[in-house]
């Protein structure tokens, strides 16, 4: 019994021994563990230095009552009717657009139908053979029974011979060079049968032959292949009325774009037509099939149903186009499924095409373009083509800095613009971060650069489209940017095309949400669940952790903190192996980020 209470009491004593010696040697780790903590004054960037709506920005004083005229990218500008100062009232007409682009353009789609009905004709017809069509499983054994039973007698036909295999069609001969001693494919001039010269797409048409064309009244058709002979398109050239002395040398692809990959042509509205073109493929005389004798001196009729049977074709059926016991049934039904596919999506290419084709219609107007306002214009580019696009020598004599990350002017844009008379705006960009506190109605203060006037304009518009940068101090290109419209006093004395300095009006906006608050580095945040906290400094310098109130998150490594912390705390990297509450701490300026 003895022993036993000795046992105990031995084994209590070491038990206890260890527990005391294990925290002793936690204790003695934790003060010998050192982290270091960074100031949050060093760490942390005031909320209102991401607010760039408390930031002073740029606008430009413009006229509520203007006009602006985009051009039509796919129209060439015939001629212009105005000039910079002159005096429009409404319905004026500004300038005229060159329409043979657009009828080109409304032809070619004209003939996308054609070959796209054509095609929807094609695979019906080959659907309804295919319909119609016998499946191999049912093919008559011709050597056990004739193939007439019922009726009479056919007379004997010798056998055909051995069909020789068609020879592959020669490849088209066409000219490197349209010359005046170029000999014509065929046509004899006229109007109504023209020059036919076949051309390659580097052919060159010489000014030598434009000229003897001109001198002679003749009429020429250059007819363009690829390089396998495949029909692309073709230029039809007048003698009649045209002007020698315009004669140039031009390749037969100019005023083209032409797809390397389908071979696709289309109008490149930036080049020069010497010619009208024309997509419709030319069509050859059929050559007369010579007339054979019936074999065995038979009808027409006789020799109908034994080339049906000859060819493996159906007499009641159409003779030598049934498709009878060429596939099995499941053959068939695959093929059916497979040509009514092709039949949707032929139908759908017509519906798209007839779109096309009526949305052309709409835009084949009078091209005309006239003013809306009265008013004075402003600016007003050049004809097509013609060489005085440079601006005057006396804007070179004191030329404006140039910066590419400033954001256009509307004007910059506008082919034309009219100024009418009425009130002044001043038109100016905001952050999408801020686009919240900026409603119609909102006041902002304006203030001249060069004048010094000051005065407040009304928001009355925000434009739907952002745009994709706005320089100008403070501006984060991650961001997009609208352009918001406010009015300005009627009396105030502000210039058009004045630059001006704009910042939010305190009288008006409400009070910033962001006081107070601070952004950190996320990296320095931890979460848990719903809460955030960082280790921070504690009164007994030592670490102990401090939840926080946490905003939004900027650019996925900045996170706002709205309370919980004081400019004067100081915190650590929070996920370091020693970083535990109670450990003790060492004020560094060396800021940490996680290693990959």
């Amino acid at each position: 019994m003895k022993k036993t209470v000795i046992l105990i009491l031995c084994i209590a004593l070491v038990g206890g021994g260890s527990v005391f010696g294990y925290h002793q040697y936690k204790k003695s780790r934790m003060e010998n563990t050192v982290v270091d903590v960074v100031p949050l004054s060093i760490l942390a960037q005031p909320a209102e230095w991401f607010d760039y709506s408390s930031m002073p920005t740029e606008g430009k004083v413009d006229s509520a009552n203007v006009q602006r005229v985009m051009l039509d990218t796919e129209k060439l500008v015939k001629e212009v009717f105005v000039k910079e100062g002159d005096t429009v009232k409404k319905g004026d007409v500004i300038l005229e657009y060159d329409m043979t682009v657009v009828e080109l353009q409304l032809a070619q789609k004209e003939n996308q139908i054609t070959l796209t009905e054509q095609s929807i004709k094609q695979a019906n017809r080959e659907l309804e053979a295919l319909r119609r069509a016998r499946p191999s499983e049912e093919m008559p054994n011709y050597n056990d029974e004739p193939y007439f039973p019922d009726d009479p007698d056919f007379p004997d036909f010798p056998d055909d011979p051995e069909p020789e295999p068609e020879p592959e069609p020669e490849p088209v001969r066409t000219v490197d060079e349209v010359v005046p001693a170029v000999r014509p494919v065929s046509g004899s001039g006229a109007k109504l049968d023209p020059f036919v010269i076949n051309c390659n797409l580097n052919t060159l048409v010489r000014k030598q032959y434009l000229m003897s064309l001109a001198g002679s009244g003749h009429y020429a058709e250059l007819h363009v292949y690829d390089h396998n002979s495949v029909f692309l398109y073709k230029w039809y050239l007048s003698g009649e009325g045209f002007d020698p002395a315009s004669a140039e040398d031009w390749n037969v692809t100019d005023g083209l774009l032409i797809d390397s990959q389908t071979g696709t042509v289309s109008i490149d509205p930036k080049g020069k037509m010497h010619g009208q073109l024309s997509f419709s493929v030319p069509t050859a005389e059929p050559e007369p099939e010579p007339e054979l004798p019936l074999p065995g001196g038979g009808t027409s009729d006789e020799l109908a149903m034994y080339d049906a049977f000859a060819g493996g074709g159906d007499y009641y059926n159409g003779g030598g186009d049934s498709m009878d016991y060429q596939y099995s049934r499941k053959e068939l039904a695959a093929k059916i499924v497979e040509k009514q596919n092709q039949l949707k999506t032929l139908n759908l290419d017509l519906r798209a095409a007839q779109i096309a084709f009526d949305a052309a219609k709409k835009q084949k107007i009078d091209g005309k373009v006239v003013a809306e306002i009265d008013g004075v214009v402003k600016k007003i580019g050049s004809a097509s083509g013609e060489s005085d696009m440079l601006p005057p020598e006396s804007d070179f004599d004191a030329p404006e800095m140039y910066d590419p990350y400033q954001e256009a002017s509307p004007d910059d844009n506008a082919f034309a613009v009219i100024e009418g008379k009425g009130s002044k705006e001043v038109a100016f960009s905001v952050s999408e971060m801020s686009l919240a506190k900026m409603s119609v109605g909102t006041t902002v203060n304006v203030m001249s650069y060069e004048s010094g006037e000051s005065g407040i304009a009304e928001i009355t518009k925000i434009d739907d489209t952002p745009v994709s940068y706005s320089g100008g101090y403070g501006s984060n290109p991650n961001s997009s940017f609208y352009t918001v419209h406010a009015a300005l006093d009627n009396n105030s004395s502000f210039r058009l095309g004045e630059w001006v300095n704009l910042s939010a009006d305190s009288s008006s906006s409400p009070e910033s949400s962001a006081s107070g608050a601070v952004y950190l580095p996320i990296h320095y945040v931890r979460q848990e669940g719903g809460d955030f906290y960082v280790m921070k400094q504690g009164s007994d310098g030592r670490l102990e952790k401090q939840y926080v109130r946490a905003g939004k998150i900027l650019w996925g490594d900045m996170l706002e903190i709205t309370g919980g912390l004081d400019m004067k705390d100081k915190i650590c990297f929070p996920f370091g192996k020693n970083v535990r509450e109670g450990v003790k701490t060492n004020e560094t300026t060396e800021i940490l980020y996680p290693t990959r």
